[in-house]
């Protein structure tokens, strides 16, 4: 391994430095300010020392990715000016139009409220559910206590099959056929009016979050945590691509993952090609102090080292900077390819970050989407986003209730 110091007069000046001469593969050890030398020996200009790492091991870097980064050309070639609307027209002396938006944002405002009504209302649900499959888990269930119709037990295969838990596939059914009860149906129940029941049963125990609420003059934060390798940096370059391109809203963006320099060059590409800010924060007053400069956007987005969870130093640092954002919204990002097991182990140790959101990606590379389900059952967060796939913003879908119970259990095919 190489080790070197480096002085510059700004972080960004030793980053590029670094990058230079040890490639994009360096890590940084230690960061300090210390006080330069003047023309007669005293004090200067304070500098920043950077002392840096690179295993002589590691193989030659790839080729530097396409500017682009995923990027459609139309997107890419935006400029700030094409993409400002042009000014709205003189306002009319009738004030009609304006008392039926008021009306409009009034009716938007109440549904936010019965959402979140509703998801209390999910939330206790999940939670009697594990109570009660934990229960079945300790005394074992008789095969005698299984009372299912043929049709319902041809739905609970499909949820198998689906990498749903086996408590929870269980449970889905027996309200499916007391609904089907409900409204009349025997067990000789119409199959397909079965699986439409049962898709109703799912999405009402989904709770999903609205988007990330932006407001013109307040600025919101997010930020996204979680393992390496789920995807989080591309989601946050599809969230700012989104607000800033579709929403007109002004985009900065912060990174706390300075272990290695590729992660930061990944995210000023992104940047670049969106034309908003970036701020490398090394330290909590360096997240103050970008925060306080960009009081100025609606939304500033924070990315997170990508580590694993079993870090139990690096999760208390990071734990130390989400402290400092008592408004911060934390949205934990999770891959759909990853074991149920493994969900289950992430979200548990991901637990003193305190996330208030789930986004699950990478639905392009799995065939099976049962894990999500248990997932939500277990953690009891509501779900933001879908990420599927590496196109930025096309391949990020607000979540929907309706949209995962598809996934869990999609029509037949020929049907």
């Amino acid at each position: 391994m190489r080790v070197k110091t480096f002085e510059a007069a700004s972080m960004q000046e030793a980053l590029s430095v670094i990058k230079r001469e040890m490639g994009e593969e360096a890590f940084i050890l230690s960061t300090k300010t210390k006080q330069g030398k003047g023309p007669l020996g005293l004090g200067g200009d304070a500098m920043i020392e950077v002392t840096a790492a690179v295993d002589e091991a590691t193989p030659p870097p790839p080729p530097a990715p396409s500017a682009t980064y995923g990027l459609r050309p139309p997107l890419a070639n935006r400029t700030p000016e094409a993409s400002v609307p042009p000014p709205p027209p003189a306002p009319s002396v009738d004030l009609q139009p304006l008392r039926r938006e008021l009306l409009e944002i009034k009716g938007a405002v109440e549904a936010l409220k019965d959402q979140e009504t509703r998801n209390a209302s999910i939330l206790r649900e999940l939670d009697q559910m594990k109570a009660l499959l934990s229960r079945i888990q300790r005394q074992g269930m008789p095969a005698a206590q299984v009372q299912l119709p043929t049709t319902l037990l041809e739905l609970y295969g499909d949820l198998i099959a689906n990498d749903v838990d086996a408590m929870i596939a269980l449970r889905l059914c027996e309200y499916t056929q007391r609904s089907l009860m409900e409204e009349g149906d025997g067990a000789d129940v119409n199959p397909e009016r079965a699986r439409l029941f049962m898709k109703r049963v799912i999405a009402n125990f989904i709770p999903v979050a609205p988007p990330i609420q932006l407001e013109p003059g307040k600025l919101q934060v997010a930020a996204l945590v979680g393992p390496t390798g789920v995807g989080k940096t591309t989601t946050i370059a599809k969230l700012a691509s989104f607000a800033k391109l579709e929403l007109q809203q002004k985009v900065a963006l912060v990174t706390l993952d300075t272990f290695r320099l590729a992660a930061v060059d990944q995210l000023q590409q992104y940047a670049q090609i969106l034309q908003v800010p970036l701020h490398v924060a090394l330290t909590v007053e360096d997240l103050r102090s970008a925060l306080r400069f960009y009081q100025d956007r609606t939304l500033v987005l924070i990315d997170t080292p990508g580590h694993s969870p079993k870090d139990g130093a690096v999760l208390e640092q990071l734990k130390g900077f989400l402290e400092e954002l008592p408004a911060v919204e934390t949205h934990l990002v999770l891959s759909a390819t990853t074991k149920p097991k493994d969900l289950a182990d992430i979200a548990a140790r991901f637990e003193p970050l305190k996330p208030s959101r789930l986004i699950f990606t990478k639905l392009d590379e799995t065939s099976t989407y049962g894990p999500i389900l248990s997932t939500l059952a277990r953690v009891k967060r509501p779900l933001s986003y879908l990420g599927t796939g590496q196109e930025v913003p096309q391949d990020l879908e607000l979540a929907t209730s309706r949209r995962v119970a598809d996934l869990i259990l999609p029509a037949q095919e020929g049907s």
